[in-house]
């Protein structure tokens, strides 16, 4: 009679594996929302989008300021 603890270490290895990888995901998805919104306001900056665009991207109303509101993301 074989031991099947070789193969549940693997499958428990595998299974730890997969649920880290999606741990790190999580952790990484609010950073690279951060930096996607510094890259929508250098692209605003130089008059590479416009300003609608921008507004719809980033989700703000349209009174606001885009100019005021990318200085204060690109400091963050």
């Amino acid at each position: 009679m074989r031991s099947n603890f070789r193969p549940n270490i693997r499958l428990a290895t595998s299974i730890i594996l997969v649920i880290c990888t999606f741990a790190i995901a999580l952790k990484i998805a609010p950073i690279a929302m951060l930096y996607q919104e510094k890259n929508l306001c250098i692209k605003y900056l130089k008059h590479q989008i416009d300003r609608d665009k921008l507004i719809k991207r980033l989700k703000i109303v349209k009174q606001a300021n885009p100019s005021s509101i990318c200085d204060s993301i690109l400091k963050s």
